[in-house]
């Protein structure tokens, strides 16, 4: 790492690195590949495969968490429709929602609108664009990994980043921790070309723009190498010149601030430092207001969340420290573990994953959301430690006085047999993620068919989509036409709902009023619900209501005398299925092997419906 702050004073070009110890001649470098028209066609050809693979994303991946539509989607649907969902976080009294972040990516919108793309296509467009330049981040990383790590490695990462259960759905989501995985790739890309001229300032400014305008957590990653930087111009002979660097990236990164800071406060009518604010609020957070109010879970939430989502891979990644620490202290395994780069170099890739994970592991309050920003690291170290074990796996081998040719062929087959089984794993957990649980998507983007409905207002009229106990699953305003707006129904829910931001006003306008009920309690306001009689559409489920006195929820998919259906789509009844069949899904022919009777795979479903009001209709 001391040779990436050095380069900031000397400003030193890309230099190769001899590996004498593996070959003399220079092709074997298992770093070389990349030089010239076959290694752009390389780059062209990888960048091309996970394009691909990230456009299916945006149109398949399902939405894991609400907060991604109330505090991202909903504000950028008013800046670009003018009406949508205000959150209390977007209060003016709160401001910890940053309106810089969520109008970059009404950029997107407008554009996709001034091209003449339908309303119901924005939603998927906006996806689109972030999967295509989250595919531009990861073929950087790519490409980086193979000029200074390895080739094998950065195919490895490839395919673990492209292929990953976590990164389907992390790659395309609209929240500022993938934002923040993007630049962390970014950053990361020029870490590794610490010989690159100007590549530790461009990676310290990609962690910036990570913190400043994405989530500002994401800076924990850049703190050992910031602390590598401070320790360097106290011991570094050019002071002067790696002073005059690091300060050239605190000025972009100053004006990168102020930036932001003025579109906030410019919205909220105050001065507002929303990454500040969100720091305190997270950090120093009450009891009553904290975030902790919104649930805790064990350790064990994110290591189920981790297998679930990277399975096996997910065990190499935390392996790495084990591999380092092999190739620290047996003189011998240098010679097999990356004999070209230093301990040093290879413990400053692998750590970030470890301190991330101690950090977030140690909070009450969890969500899956909070780890995007590592799965990429966590990709990259699982790749190291496969091409390690790999490499330690032949060196066993040739201990025991195996030929090279049945060496060679014991270590295809066996890494070809774990490539097999995570992709295989990683594949049945897409799966089963849109099939069981892609319902709403389907059903709202059904409203853009429906006609007005009869005898109750003209289509110029707003009419009422309604939703209840489902709220949660609500995948934005981009799913209702312009006549149309999301109403709150009583549930058994008695939690923090949304209001809506007001109409009729510009954005600036707005964004800096006070909606009434709003607090930082999750207290409900009953003000925000509305009649089931005003009610033109209703979303719901076919869920079994529980048998209590005072439940609200109905079943209102059987109440044929005063619901219609209008679409129905199946949707998984997780809380009666079994675990092995809830978290995978197997081509049908092959679940068609599966007994019937067998009681360690069943799913029980449900339905998912659009339904449309009698009453109002009449």
């Amino acid at each position: 790492m001391t040779d990436v702050v050095t380069s900031i004073s000397k400003h030193q070009k890309p230099v190769s690195t001899p590996v004498s110890e593996l070959a003399e001649d220079e092709d074997l470098d298992p770093r070389s590949g990349l030089e010239g028209p076959e290694g752009a066609a390389n780059l062209a050809i990888a960048f091309a495969i996970v394009v691909a693979i990230r456009t299916i994303c945006a149109h398949y991946s399902i939405i894991p968490d609400c907060d991604e539509v109330f505090n991202y989607w909903e504000p950028t649907h008013y800046l670009t429709h003018g009406f949508g969902l205000e959150t209390w976080e977007y209060s003016p009294v709160y401001a910890i929602r940053s309106w810089a972040y969520v109008g970059v990516h009404s950029v997107i919108v407008y554009i996709c609108r001034l091209v003449g793309m339908s309303e119901a296509n924005l939603f998927f467009a906006v996806r689109t664009v972030l999967g295509l330049f989250c595919a531009f981040c990861e073929v950087n990383l790519y490409g980086s990994i193979w000029r200074n790590i390895s080739s094998r490695v950065a195919k490895l990462f490839l395919v673990f980043s492209v292929g990953a259960a976590g990164m389907f759905h992390a790659s395309v989501t609209f929240l500022p921790s993938s934002y923040s995985m993007y630049f962390t790739m970014l950053a990361f890309s020029h870490l590794l070309d610490d010989k690159a001229r100007y590549a530790p300032q461009r990676a310290l400014f990609m962690f910036a723009i990570s913190g400043i305008l994405g989530w500002p957590f994401a800076l924990v990653i850049a703190v050992p190498f910031l602390l590598n930087v401070i320790w360097t111009v106290f011991v570094n002979t050019q002071r002067r010149r790696t002073i005059y660097g690091i300060s050239k990236v605190i000025g972009y990164s100053l004006v990168l601030l102020v930036v932001v800071v003025a579109i906030d406060s410019f919205a909220f009518k105050k001065l507002q430092i929303v990454a500040l604010n969100i720091v305190l609020y997270n950090v120093f957070g009450t009891e009553e207001t904290g975030p902790n109010i919104f649930g805790t879970e064990p350790w064990t939430y994110y290591v189920s969340n981790l297998i679930l989502n990277f399975n096996v891979i997910a065990f190499l990644a935390y392996a790495a420290i084990f591999v380092w620490i092999i190739r620290s202290t047996v003189p011998s395994s240098k010679a097999v573990i990356f004999p070209y780069i230093s301990s040093g170099k290879l413990f400053s890739i692998i750590f970030p994953l470890f301190l991330w994970t101690a950090i977030f592991f140690a909070q009450p309050h969890k969500e899956e959301r909070f780890f995007y920003v590592v799965y990429p690291l966590l990709c990259l170290n699982a790749a190291i430690v496969f091409d390690s074990f790999v490499a330690i796996y032949k060196a066993v081998l040739g201990k025991f006085g195996f030929s090279q040719s049945v060496i060679a062929d014991w270590t295809s087959w066996t890494q070809t047999l774990l490539l097999l089984v995570a992709i295989v794993l990683w594949y049945s957990r897409i799966l089963a993620l849109h099939s069981f649980y892609y319902a709403p998507l389907e059903v709202y983007g059904g409203l853009f068919n429906v006609t007005t409905v009869s005898g109750t207002a003209a289509s110029s009229d707003l009419l009422n989509v309604c939703v209840g106990r489902e709220w949660y699953r609500f995948p934005s305003s981009y799913f209702l036409p312009e006549n149309m707006r999301l109403k709150f129904i009583k549930s058994d829910f008695d939690g923090m709902l949304p209001t809506e931001f007001a109409e009729g006003v510009s954005w600036y306008e707005g964004a800096s009023l006070r909606p009434e009920g709003l607090n930082n309690e999750n207290r409900e306001e009953t003000s925000f619900y509305l009649s089931i009689d005003e009610c033109d559409y209703l979303v719901d489920s076919n869920f079994t209501t529980p048998n209590q006195e005072g439940t609200f929820e109905k079943q209102f998919v059987t109440d044929v005398e005063n619901w219609e259906i209008v679409q129905c789509t199946p949707f998984l009844d997780s809380n009666h299925s079994t675990l092995l069949a809830r978290v995978i899904k197997l081509p049908d022919f092959i679940e068609s092997l599966i007994p019937a009777e067998a009681t360690y795979f069943h799913r029980e479903w449900t339905a998912y419906c659009l339904l449309k009001s009698k009453i109002k209709s009449t």
